[in-house]
């Protein structure tokens, strides 16, 4: 099944390339069509480009290693972890990202005409799915009105605010996941997450508005109770992933140099490892605290012998590990795999979520029980032992209802330390719960800032051209500024 989906995936990417000059890598930024030679793209392909378009860039190195990476205190970069700024980067960011869901509006719409509802479903899926991605690192952004240019002429999307594109995209994923059904389309060769898996769609759906909801849970806990007591309470209608084998992971070719995933595109080879890319010091030092089999597999050990992440702070640059042999290198799963995955989201979210859920009084349930198995599939899908699981869930600081942590701040930590290659939802996880306490800022900023930074800056192009851009938001050191909607911790700058 591997090979036929690999296979398929060369083939929508070659047909990407030729009828819409769509590129999966993330420095894409230009639109090549010859009007002389019309095609008529199937939907399935266009939703083929948009999910490679997405994963180039979301899981690529500026957003995944070094931006998210980097601020979600997962990962670093030796010699420029000072959150560099450019501004053509940060305009192609932002426009192949909203490409991304153009082009899964365009798969919507093209599914609808040809009368396949399984397919509008899941292009309406991933549209949301980056939707909250892209809020989450920016903020207000256009949604409602966005990709309306052709039908209704909207050349100035306006800028929707964090809550209503949150209200939107929950309304889109309950939508998608009620059309989704047996016999009601095949979504074709350009479903390389799932290989037109209509169950593990749904799963997917639901489990994204677990997401959603979670993130809003300290600004809006009515409305996010209401949304997690809706999808599990009924699990018939709206099942979310509960083992490994649901996992929205896009797996990538790893045939040719363009389809090869993209960490491992950047870094180079297992055998050579000299990037700057590397880990970061409150991973590491966590993974170390903890005594935590996924050491070996998240990191190498540096040339001294030891695992060692880069640290930001003051002085960071004489730091006397912060060097090329001092710090250790991403592991070869993560970083080095030529058919590597991007992973959307897991199973073992899913789990913490239900936890904290149930923790804080949102929807009745077993905390403990949701929380121990969030730790038992993050821990197997990292290639961890059983014996090895079970010896981890009995440490202090590890296990429910001992040490000095309370059982919500495990949760928290549990659920940050899984999302490893996930740097959005780890940045935004540490956003909404300051879970751990990143105080080690960046030389640059931290004689102003306390935390890493709040929030990605607007494109220069957006502010620039679209004339409904809302100049009432505040941006400080660039990166900083107002938090966003769902950010409510106190004391932070």
């Amino acid at each position: 099944m591997k090979n036929i989906l690999n296979h398929k995936i060369c083939k929508i990417l070659a047909i990407c390339t030729l009828l819409t000059a769509i590129s999966c890598t993330e420095d894409w930024t230009e639109m090549n069509i010859n009007p002389n030679q019309p095609s008529v793209v199937p939907a399935s392909n266009i939703f083929g480009a948009g999910l490679t378009a997405v994963a180039g860039q979301l899981f690529g190195e500026r957003i995944g290693i070094y931006y998210a990476g980097t601020w979600s205190g997962q990962l670093a970069a030796i010699g420029a972890g000072d959150y560099e700024f450019r501004v053509d980067i940060n305009n192609g960011q932002w426009d192949n990202l909203f490409r991304g869901m153009a082009l899964f509006e365009d798969a919507r719409v093209n599914a609808v005409r040809e009368g396949n509802n399984n397919l509008a479903a899941v292009s309406l899926i991933m549209k949301a799915f980056t939707a909250q991605q892209v809020s989450d690192m920016w903020g207000d952004i256009p949604y409602s009105e966005a990709f309306r240019l052709k039908e209704e002429g909207i050349l100035n999307p306006v800028f929707d605010s964090h809550e209503k594109v949150y209200t939107q995209i929950l309304k889109e994923l309950t939508d998608a996941n009620n059309m989704l059904a047996a016999g009601a389309g095949t979504i074709g060769v350009g479903d390389f997450m799932y290989a037109g898996d209509i169950i593990k769609w749904k799963k997917f759906a639901n489990s994204l508005r677990l997401r959603v909801a979670m993130r809003m849970s300290n600004v809006a806990p009515q409305a996010a109770a209401a949304q997690l007591s809706q999808v599990l309470g009924n699990p018939a209608a709206n099942p979310v992933f509960e083992v490994n084998s649901d996992n929205a992971y896009m797996r990538w070719p790893g045939i040719a140099t363009n389809n090869i995933e993209p960490w491992r595109a950047r870094l180079g080879v297992s055998t050579n490892k000299q990037d700057q890319y590397r880990t970061n010091h409150d991973l590491i030092s966590r993974l170390l605290e903890l005594e935590d089999p996924r050491l070996p597999v998240y990191a190498d050990k540096n040339q001294l012998g030891n695992y060692n992440g880069y640290k930001m702070g003051i002085g960071q640059s004489g730091f006397p590990l912060n060097n090329n042999q001092g710090v250790s290198h991403i592991g070869n799963r993560f970083g080095y795999d030529d058919r590597g995955f991007s992973p959307f989201m897991h199973a073992a979210q899913v789990w913490f979520i239900k936890a904290e859920a149930h923790e804080r009084g949102l929807v009745p349930g077993n905390a403990r029980e949701a929380y121990e198995r969030g730790i038992t599939m993050a821990m197997l899908d990292n290639g961890i032992a059983q014996a090895d699981i079970e010896k981890y869930l009995q440490r202090p600081e590890v296990a429910w209802g001992s040490g000095a942590k309370p059982n919500l701040e495990k949760i928290r930590l549990q659920n940050w330390i899984s999302l490893y290659k996930q740097s959005v939802e780890a940045w935004s996880e540490n956003r909404r719960t300051d879970v751990p306490m990143l105080v080690n800022v960046s030389n640059d900023y931290a004689n102003n800032h306390n935390r890493p930074p709040f929030r990605m800056a607007y494109p220069a192009n957006e502010i620039a051209f679209n004339e409904s851009y809302p100049n009432t938001v505040k941006q400080v050191d660039i990166f900083y500024g107002d938090k966003l909607w769902w950010d409510t911790r106190q004391g932070v700058y």
